[in-house]
């Protein structure tokens, strides 16, 4: 009867001792929560805005078509229109959600003409318009001087020689076919079908019908990025004594491009309401 009292008084001071263990083992240390490891942080601030970017990947995407133009004419040239339009393929479908991969001042001025009022899908102003073919000719300038530091000075640019007639011919091409491109992108890119999921293939393919089908008559440019960036580092680079004869025919490259886009950006506006007519 006695040990009852005295256990009772041992367990009271176990009870006033917070030090105290007896026979209990003590808990487990808590686990330190780990910390978050930020990678790049000193990127974390760094971004650029919505306009800054779209003209980044259009520089991007223009310099790596351009580069890919002369270097595949000197791998294959009868190849050469497959590895441009999946090249164009690959680029549209990586960059279109930034810029809508445009990657052509061409398709830039023929969809800035559709849109410039606030209708379409990709609404576009004066300075996006200047930004946009500021950077594509910049990158096509660069693609040019890569493609000279990899391959010399000469290298294959588009030409249509100092024929007047065969300047005519390439005219046509390039202005018929720069009207099915920009059109294309129009159609699938702008109109109201534009939420689908074959718009870089319709536009990849239109450049590589092209240039199967008229590459022996002006080049298949369908692009003043290309054709006028490479024309002009091949004259002022090289030193051979016909480097400067593309030059007589940059004139036509240009005009027919822009032509075909205007009358792209032309039938595309008559076509809109022909649903509200009928």
């Amino acid at each position: 009867m006695s040990g009852k009292p005295e256990e009772k008084e041992r367990k009271e001071k176990v009870k006033l001792d917070p030090t105290h263990r007896g026979n209990v083992e003590a808990p487990a240390p808590s686990a330190v929560a780990p910390t978050s490891i930020r990678k790049f942080s000193c990127l974390q601030n760094f971004h650029l805005g919505p306009l800054m970017s779209s003209a980044v990947v259009e520089f991007i995407g223009t310099f790596l078509l351009v580069l890919t133009v002369p270097l595949s004419s000197i791998s294959n040239s009868e190849l050469a229109p497959i590895s441009i339009g999946f090249m164009l393929m690959s680029l549209i479908f990586s960059f279109g959600y930034l810029s809508g991969g445009h990657i052509n001042p061409a398709v830039t001025i023929s969809v800035w003409l559709c849109t410039a009022r606030g209708e379409g899908y990709a609404t576009f102003n004066k300075r996006r318009l200047v930004l946009y073919v500021v950077a594509q000719m910049l990158g096509g300038t660069l693609a040019g001087l890569y493609c000279m530091m990899l391959h010399g000075r000469e290298f294959p640019v588009p030409s249509m020689g100092l024929s007047f007639a065969q300047m005519v011919r390439g005219f046509l091409a390039e202005s018929v076919f720069t009207f099915l491109l920009c059109s294309v992108v129009l159609h699938v890119a702008i109109s109201r079908q534009r939420n689908n999921n074959f718009y870089g293939f319709a536009i990849s393919f239109a450049v590589l019908c092209g240039g199967l089908t008229c590459g022996s008559i002006s080049g298949a440019a369908f692009n003043p990025a290309v054709a006028t960036p490479l024309i002009l580092v091949r004259c002022f680079f090289s030193f051979s004594k016909d480097s400067c004869t593309p030059m007589a025919s940059l004139w036509v490259y240009l005009l027919s491009e822009v032509l075909g886009a205007v009358l792209a950006s032309i039938m595309y506006l008559a076509l809109q309401n022909v649903e509200e007519l009928y």
